[in-house]
């Protein structure tokens, strides 16, 4: 009896021990050491807020910031728009291939981020297929500058998470039931308004999953902008890491840390309430 009864605890206890020491106590040291202030790349026992100050003071800083939050909003977006309809097809089609189709739209994530990523600097670099393709079609005189940009890495983050996208809005169409959509259709709806009436809204809630999902790798991703952005684009994931690695500032780089897991969980937090007030309703 005594070891079913703690078979439960000893369960749960040993992933529990796991997140506090690998997530608890090193997000706990981030946050102390970005209140401290560093001397000659070393930290010293001093509090202070100079270092969230200087994230909004500096317009490095808040360039980066900008930056990256533009980047999340608009990844989120075109990952929502571009997944939608395919897994709107995969759920409703009839088609005998369907899970082959299923498995084809989630292939890019057999290949590494940044394998995928750099297919795209091969396409949009100076040198590259885009611009050799448009310079023999005489579109352009000269070679146009698609990199290092902000829209390269919008495309590149877009092209690595849509099939996160694709998964998530499937899992939340299976869960419409089709014969609300062919009573609507049987008292008169078109088949338009039936989409906006009846599937869209009972799909809000993998809307709403996909884009934050979206949203939070964007915005703490590092590879892809570090390929198609690099020194010249600067985002919150490649400042860290600069702070962190090259300047050696522990205290602005710990800052800029917390400011951006902060953003991701506050907005994942947000988007879980919403998500269950809409689902007791």
């Amino acid at each position: 009896m005594s070891s079913k009864r703690y078979a439960p605890l000893l369960l749960a206890g040993i992933p529990a021990l796991f997140l506090f020491f690998c997530f608890v106590v090193p997000n706990a040291f981030l946050v102390t050491t970005s209140f401290l202030r560093s001397e000659s790349q070393a930290l010293t026992n001093e509090w202070t807020l100079e270092n969230y100050e200087a994230l909004f003071r500096r317009a490095l800083y808040i360039r980066a910031i900008t930056r990256t939050f533009t980047i999340g909003v608009s990844v989120g977006a075109l990952v929502v728009v571009l997944s939608y309809p395919l897994a709107f097809y995969l759920v409703r089609t009839t088609n005998r291939w369907r899970n082959l189709l299923i498995a084809l739209s989630l292939t890019p994530l057999l290949a590494s981020v940044v394998v995928r990523t750099y297919g795209w600097w091969v396409l949009l670099h100076r040198d590259g297929a885009i611009n050799e393709a448009a310079l023999a079609l005489g579109l352009t005189d000269q070679p146009w500058p698609l990199l290092p940009s902000t829209g390269a890495i919008i495309v590149g983050l877009t092209h690595s998470l849509l099939p996160y996208g694709v998964l998530t809005i499937l899992t939340a169409l299976n869960a419409v039931n089709p014969h609300l959509e062919q009573a609507a259709m049987s008292l008169g709806a078109t088949r338009t308004r039936t989409f906006f009436h009846v599937t869209l809204p009972l799909s809000l809630i993998g809307i709403a999953g996909t884009f934050l999902l979206a949203f939070t790798l964007a915005i703490s991703a590092y590879a892809t902008p570090s390929i198609l952005g690099g020194a010249a684009i600067p985002v919150l994931a490649t400042q860290i890491y600069n702070l962190m690695m090259t300047v050696l500032d522990w205290s602005l780089g710990s800052a800029m840390s917390v400011l951006l897991i902060t953003s991701a969980i506050l907005l994942t937090v947000i988007g879980t309430m919403l998500g269950t007030r809409r689902a007791s309703l």
